[in-house]
């Protein structure tokens, strides 16, 4: 799943255009730090520790990276 994330951050990075749905990434950034925070609290597990780490840091930088990207304006059609 965690390979999932990298045509996400290049088409962020790379090509500077917003490609993620900001509600989504907020939701699912609040799902995957709540996972992390169980895998350090009640389940200590080294390798689901990482995996869920991974996953909510991912999603941060995604929305982070998302908002710094400059929307361009529309030519009026």
């Amino acid at each position: 799943m965690i390979v999932g994330y990298i045509p996400t951050f290049i088409d962020l990075i790379v090509y500077k255009k917003k490609a993620i749905n900001t509600m989504s990434y907020v939701l699912w950034g609040i799902a995957n730090g709540a996972t992390c925070y169980y895998s350090f609290v009640i389940l200590p597990d080294l390798l689901f520790q990482i995996m869920s780490s991974i996953h909510f840091l991912s999603c941060v930088s995604l929305i982070i990276i998302n908002s710094l990207i400059k929307e361009e304006a529309k030519a009026p059609s």
